[in-house]
């Protein structure tokens, strides 16, 4: 059978967090031959506090990685840093300008071709935000670094998944940066990128905006007016799609798990029932971009970071779905 070497970079996120034991854990329980898994952080991190879970890991220092990456190997990318070792649980700035250093040369070895995939561990949005940078989620930030424009959002598992029509912004502009193309387009995004996971019939579900779905305009017309249109045009792309729906009931989960996926309008109307149902399991995957992009969906737990109890199963299920985005991806272009 013919090996891959799929090389996937996976950073550790805020290193006070879970995300190096998190990191280290799926990769210790996860072995694939296919795969090259290159952890990128800083090792005196690693050595200090997890030195029983890296010994078996090659260290290179990352401006050697061209040179030194083979399959067979796990690796350790090194980013040595004259910054004060964190201490688990306890985030600050400095946590998040590490954890920001770690994104930032992931998607500088992906843009040398060096990385396949990135797989991003957790961190704190607001510790990176007050060290002077902007920065709402990896989603956004990846997507403005390697200058592409909307990124989506979807979250996924084996029987719930969701993807987003906005994500980080407040829900005040909700309302004024959804329109019928942008439905549409999150839509036909949704449904290609399903459809290279998933088997056989494909079938969408799209919530409303408004609460049950404006009442046929009691309260609203825009899902009848907007949404409604924005199904009609997936329809006529043979696109099967149904929708609008409360989004009160198509989250029960007998009739969610009956769709490949579901679109909804704005983060929390998707992401809560999600993480209701699949927070040990589920991962965030950004799509839209030529970066294939996939991330845990809890955060860094701090609470339990350095106690040797985080569950690493979302960690796990992440670096699997790399992989399989970076087979499908490499098919559909071998076949152009």
């Amino acid at each position: 059978m013919k090996r891959h070497n799929i090389r996937i970079g996976i950073t550790i996120g805020d290193p006070a967090g879970i995300g190096p034991e998190v990191v280290l854990n799926a990769l210790s329980s996860t072995y694939d031959a296919d795969i090259t898994p290159i952890v990128i952080g800083r090792y005196d991190v690693l050595c200090q506090f997890f030195p029983d879970l890296i010994y078996d890991y090659e260290v290179i220092e990352c401006n050697d990685a061209a040179s030194y990456i083979f399959s067979d190997k796990k690796y350790i990318c090194n980013i040595p840093l004259d910054m004060p070792l964190p201490s688990p649980g306890s985030g600050n700035i400095n946590s998040g300008i590490e954890s920001k250093k770690y994104i930032d040369e992931a998607i500088k070895l992906w843009e040398l071709g060096i990385l396949d995939a990135i797989v991003t561990g957790p961190v704190n949005k607001g510790f990176i935000s007050k060290s002077g940078i902007k920065f709402t989620g990896h989603t956004e930030y990846i997507a403005e670094s390697i200058q592409q424009e909307e990124p989506y959002m979807m979250m996924f598992s084996n029987d719930y998944r969701v993807i987003l029509i906005t994500t980080h912004i407040p829900i005040s502009k909700i309302r004024e940066k959804i329109d019928v193309d942008k439905i549409y387009k999150t839509i036909t995004i949704g449904y290609q990128a399903i459809s290279s996971i998933d088997e056989g019939n494909i079938k969408l579900a799209i919530t409303g905006l408004d609460p049950h779905c404006g009442d046929n305009g009691a309260i609203s017309d825009f899902d009848i007016n907007i949404t409604k249109k924005a199904v009609e045009m997936a329809l006529a792309d043979n696109i099967n799609i149904e929708g609008p729906f409360a989004a009160d009931t198509l989250f029960l989960p007998a009739k969610w798990k009956s769709y490949n996926l579901v679109i909804a309008q704005y983060h929390d109307q998707g992401l809560i029932p999600f993480k209701t149902l699949t927070f040990d399991s589920g991962v965030n995957v950004t799509l839209g971009l030529s970066l294939i992009r996939t991330s845990v969906d809890h955060g860094t737990a701090y609470d339990i970071a350095g106690k040797g109890i985080a569950e690493y199963s979302s960690m796990r299920e992440a670096i699997k779905l790399a992989y399989k985005l970076v087979l499908k991806r490499s098919k559909d272009d071998s076949l152009k």
